[in-house]
């Protein structure tokens, strides 16, 4: 390492300020911007058992769409960052602002594998400073490691078919596991592997040693898989097959959640979408600035298509996108988290390959890329106000154990997209007296209302209070604009 900075010192320069702002911007008032709603109090509250109780998890949470379950990999990777933290939620989020770090160096490393010096710096500041990669490289979610996971499994296959390095195959059946249990959507990795290991297998079948070793290796990475997917197993087998017959019945026609009759329209929209998204924090770019990018990319793609790096970064594109064409339900820039490192590979060496162009296209690409910096930094969300939903929680509990005055109460939570996980979470940390058995009834309700002036505790169908019975209002408090009130059985 010290030999190749010796050699590279520009380059080491360049790169050391490019991660330093990316921990930065990352890292910055991570607390204050973080999300905490009740995702993150579910997660914290199972980790904080796991490591307080030795509670051992078999499943991961439950998806959004299809009612599944993942598997439990993203709650053992948040343990060492809860428990170093002391608990804190911020520790997670933390650990996820350093591996979107760590995401961003291995993406530049690929990058100047692939195409060079030049456009490795690109690329890794286009991902340095991306509204979007930024968002998701400071919150604690199990969707927002797969851009790591995928980039491993990809650098895996490559390595494999393009070098002949079959010691690759267990690291892709691990990394393979670890994708899919951070977010379903992996499985739209599996075509490009699946592709090029096929393509491996055909070019060496003339050479039995080298076909022996690829084999027992390929074995090796199936029970690697299979042994961290094993959660999932055990879990379907217990439970008459939930899981599976969840993922048959989503992709049935009568789920409505595919859809053919935009397949060959959508994935230019889903593409520009994405890229737009990544580069300027725009989800909905121009129609002109659309077929441009689109129109460029296709034709950089073409142009260099024998390159077996392109091969695999265009298989890895295609498929996803292809696959959530057939999505007929909204479709969230987090979804395209499998892609994210191609993505920015792509852009960073289109950008690359026009600066060594003639004068205009390459002025025109300079200015390209001012615009798209300057509009990153400028809309960054480093700028923003945070939110604060951490410290808020807190405050909402810590009001909360103060009025209860050490006598046992019940919560609930009136909110139009929350849940009640996170107030949870800080209540039974700080040994508040709250009723932990949500159908036992105590003397008094604390309602927390997340919807302004149009909260009406009293009578509320929301189940927390309507199991607590007929009550009137005895106290009512406000904490940044959260309501919090104190319900009573009448005498």
């Amino acid at each position: 390492m010290i030999s190749w900075i010796k050699k590279n010192r520009c380059e080491f320069v360049l790169l050391l300020i490019i991660l330093s702002l990316a921990l930065f911007l990352r890292l910055f008032r991570i607390d204050e911007f973080m999300t905490f709603l009740g995702d993150e109090g579910r997660d914290v509250r199972i980790v904080r058992d796991l490591i307080t109780q030795g509670n051992l998890v078999f499943i991961g949470p439950q998806t959004s769409v299809g009612n599944m379950y993942l598997g439990p990999l993203y709650y053992y990777m948040m343990a060492p960052a809860l428990f170093l933290s002391s608990l804190n939620p911020v520790g997670p989020a933390i650990m996820i602002a350093f591996l979107s770090v760590a995401t961003i160096l291995f993406t530049w490393y690929v990058a100047r594998v692939w195409f060079g010096k030049q456009a490795a710096i690109i690329t890794a500041m286009l991902y340095t400073i991306s509204p979007v990669a930024i968002i998701y490289g400071r919150t604690s979610s199990n969707p927002n490691p797969m851009p790591f996971f995928a980039l491993l499994s990809i650098w895996g296959i490559y390595q494999v078919w393009g070098n002949k390095k079959y010691l690759w195959l267990p690291l892709i059946g691990i990394s393979t596991a670890f994708a899919l249990q951070m977010h379903y959507l992996a499985f739209l990795l599996i075509p490009t592997i699946g592709l090029f290991w096929f393509l491996t297998f055909i070019k060496i079948k003339k050479e039995k040693s080298l076909q022996t070793s690829f084999i027992k290796k390929t074995i090796f990475g199936i029970l690697l898989f299979l042994l961290l997917m094993s959660p999932l197993i055990l879990f379907d087998i217990k439970h008459q097959g939930m899981n599976l017959s969840a993922f048959s019945a989503l992709l049935s026609v009568k789920s409505g959640v595919f859809n053919l009759g935009e397949f060959f329209t959508k994935p230019l929209s889903i593409f520009s979408f994405s890229q737009s998204a990544l580069l300027s924090g725009n989800e909905k770019p121009a129609l002109i600035y659309s077929i441009i990018l689109c129109l460029v990319s296709a034709t950089f793609m073409f142009l260099r298509r024998r390159q077996n790096h392109i091969k695999i970064l265009s298989a890895w594109i295609l498929f996803p996108i292809l696959g959530l064409s057939l999505y007929s339900q909204p479709i969230y820039i987090h979804y395209l988290g499998l892609i994210y490192p191609a993505l920015f590979l792509l852009s960073g060496s289109i950008v690359s390959n026009f600066l060594k162009k003639y004068s205009l296209i390459k002025w025109a690409t300079i200015i390209f890329l001012i615009a798209i910096i300057t509009n990153a930094l400028s809309t960054s969300p480093t700028l923003g106000s945070p939110n604060r939903q951490l410290q808020r929680t807190e405050q909402v509990a810590d009001l909360i154990i103060k009025e209860s005055k050490e006598e046992p109460f019940n919560l609930g939570l009136i909110s139009k997209q929350n849940y009640d996980e996170s107030y949870r979470y800080f209540l039974e940390n700080k040994n508040s007296a709250l009723e932990k058995d949500q159908n036992k009834i105590t003397n008094q309700l604390f309602v927390i209302c997340e919807d302004g002036d149009t909260c009406k505790p009293e009578g509320h169908s929301q189940y927390q209070i309507a199991i607590f019975g007929i009550a009137k209002i005895d106290n009512q408090w406000e904490v940044d604009n959260i309501k919090i009130y104190r319900l009573i059985h009448p005498k």
